[in-house]
């Protein structure tokens, strides 16, 4: 939620931008980042203290620790077209966190640990920014109070960027409530098809800075790149049924079977998610970027209950339809408002 949405609209704004503004989104982003993470990053620390039963230190640690991913220049760097930058100043500071908790944690240290080094890491990376960009450490005070009208600007998206990411996170748990004897097999699953679709998050980012650095021709550029996420979309959703399964036996080290029946569902659902990475590409593009949010409120909408109906009445396939049912109706929902009756709507000033 702290990401204000920047992460969305940021990218292709950067890429089609002159040095002086790019300086600007980046200051402004800056500023607003820092604001909702101050009022948000208390909030998650707390409601991690509660919610948990064991180490509860540990996790509002944690959970500031992640809070803090927020800050991630990534964004800016995607729309300059400088992914090597991306890896010194965000991937090292994270490999070394990694490292040094590992190391710790074989010395017998807390888990609080882990929080600690989340925290220096997000701290060492919008330090290593700041001299990578040359947009200053700490913006101005005149950032800060612009920063309001920017929020209300991105609120749409980020509002239905934060259902979606909730919806995201909730399968499981409905499962674990409506079919629990089928929640192990949905769980490998699920976990398996969300580090597919984390590795495959890449070629959509990558490509933003290509649709937005050819503002006369974006439209063009965005509609080669829906083809290209949907042709993406189908190797890696037939790669991901044939292969899950032996991945899974590695994985969970045979504890789990997966049959082939559900990692071809999941796969559909990773053909769909592709196409819809697509689409909101091309959203974004043609200035629509603002309406993703409620394609990501549609989804959410359909999912809950399709996920706990059908888990309740087939299973882990039920459930895995549940999502394919979810993502196929955002996917249509970015369509028509991309190409049909909404697509000459404009969303306020957040689509400029």
């Amino acid at each position: 939620m702290a990401d204000l949405g920047w992460g969305v609209l940021g990218p292709q704004k950067v890429a089609h931008s002159t040095n002086e503004k790019r300086s600007s989104l980046y200051v402004s982003a800056a500023a607003t980042r820092l604001s909702a993470l101050a009022l948000l990053a208390p909030v998650a620390a707390l409601a991690s203290f509660l919610i948990v039963d064991g180490d509860k230190g540990a996790a509002a640690v944690i959970a500031l620790g992640f809070s803090a991913a927020a800050l991630s220049p990534s964004w800016y760097l995607i729309g300059c077209n400088r992914p090597l930058t991306i890896l010194w100043v965000e991937g090292l500071p994270k490999i070394v966190a990694a490292a040094v908790c590992a190391v710790a944690y074989l010395q017998g240290a807390p888990l609080f640990i882990y929080g600690l080094a989340l925290v220096a890491a997000a701290i060492l990376t919008w330090t290593l920014s700041a001299f990578a960009t040359g947009n200053g450490f700490w913006p101005g005070r005149g950032e800060f109070k612009r920063g309001a009208s920017v929020m209300r600007e991105h609120f749409p998206l980020t509002i239905g960027r934060t259902i979606g990411a909730v919806y995201t996170t909730l399968p499981i748990a409905i499962v674990a409530v409506a079919a629990p004897s089928a929640a192990p097999l949905f769980t490998a699953v699920e976990r398996l098809m969300r580090m597919a679709l984390s590795l495959l998050g890449g070629f959509p980012s990558r490509l933003q800075s290509w649709v937005g650095a050819d503002r006369e021709n974006n439209v063009k550029r965005s509609r080669q790149s829906l083809l290209l996420n949907c042709g993406l979309g189908v190797f890696a959703g037939v790669g991901f049924a044939f292969l899950a399964p032996w991945v899974a036996d590695f994985v969970f080290s045979g504890v789990v079977d997966v049959p082939l029946e559900l990692t071809a569902i999941a796969g559909a659902v990773i053909l769909t998610i592709c196409a819809s990475r697509g689409l909101g590409l091309s959203m974004v593009a043609e200035k629509k970027g603002n309406w993703i949010a409620l394609a990501n409120i549609a989804a959410a909408a359909v999912g809950v209950p399709a996920v706990f109906f059908f888990s309740g009445v087939i299973g882990a396939k039920g459930a895995l339809f549940g999502e394919l049912l979810a993502e196929f109706i955002g996917l249509v929902v970015q369509g028509v408002i991309l190409f049909g009756g909404l697509s000459r709507i404009r969303w306020r000033r957040g689509n400029r």
